[in-house]
């Protein structure tokens, strides 16, 4: 028995080819309306978000950041530029004799890709380059969207600042432009102060350090610690900065308990190669 067959409006049949379209075009390219979403839903479609392992990004000889130029084996193993003098005919990686050539893919990814600033947690919504870029662009983020005063500083002179004790950072340029950053971290038994050159890995020049806290009532009876740090460490502050193994702590009894600040002597020394 064959069923009653059923009669189709021409509006029905309008409707269902309109759907059909909407179907198709949800595969093809975006278009304006789609694009236009996507702003609303507080996506651009040039951007992505995405979470990877850092170390990805890393030279695998001295495992800094990679920044451009960027070179290659044969086989595709990468080396950063400060590197690549160190090794010779054969790969680090795969040992093989082979030459090295830029690579221009994973440069051009690295420039594109921006991390949110080391003080995001204090507010700033700024987004740098991963491996932030020069000195001169950090400098005036660090002045203009954080409103920091640099101290200047003269290579190879003593300079004493006072700074509370619950400052976390003091922000010094040099001579020749280089930034350090003396962090104070307060710890349950005193102030961990610690002195870093902010920078890549390959800026070229080292730095020596000297910091010393005297107790400012007591000078006469020797009551201060000192410490010295043969190498300053550089820092691209990805990750913040970290007390590594050379640090001062200062015990309370060195602060001043009517202004809650410390006399702090610092010297910078720039050691020529």
């Amino acid at each position: 028995m064959s069923l009653p067959s059923k009669r189709v409006s021409s509006e029905e049949v309008e409707a269902e080819s309109k759907r059909r379209k909407m179907t198709l075009r949800s595969f093809e390219k975006p278009g304006q309306e789609q694009q236009e979403a996507a702003v609303v839903a507080g996506r651009l479609d040039s951007e992505i978000s995405v979470k990877m392992d850092s170390r990805v990004l890393e030279c695998s000889i001295c495992f800094e950041p990679l920044k451009s130029p960027i070179f290659q084996c044969d086989i595709g193993h990468v080396v950063c530029s400060a590197c690549l003098g160190k090794i010779g005919e054969n790969c680090h990686m795969c040992c093989k004799t082979t030459g090295y050539s830029r690579c221009f893919a994973l440069e051009q990814f690295i420039d594109a890709i921006k991390v949110a600033c080391s003080n995001a947690k204090y507010g700033c919504d700024e987004f740098l380059p991963y491996y932030q870029g020069s000195t001169g662009l950090l400098l005036d983020h660090l002045v203009t969207k954080h409103e920091w005063c640099p101290t200047n500083l003269e290579y190879n002179k003593p300079l004493k600042i006072s700074m509370a004790q619950d400052r976390q950072f003091a922000l010094f340029v040099g001579e020749d432009l280089s930034m350090f950053l003396l962090a104070n971290i307060l710890t349950d038994i005193g102030n961990a102060l610690t002195i870093v050159c902010i920078g890549s890995h390959d800026s070229g020049s080292s730095y020596s350090s000297k910091i010393s806290v005297v107790d400012h009532v007591a000078r006469d009876k020797g009551k201060l610690v000192f410490l010295m740090d043969p190498l300053v460490a550089t820092s691209t502050l990805l990750g913040g900065v970290q007390l590594g193994k050379f640090f001062l702590l200062v015990p309370p009894e060195l602060l001043n308990e009517l202004t809650h600040e410390l006399t702090i002597n610092i010297r910078i020394d720039k050691i020529n190669p």
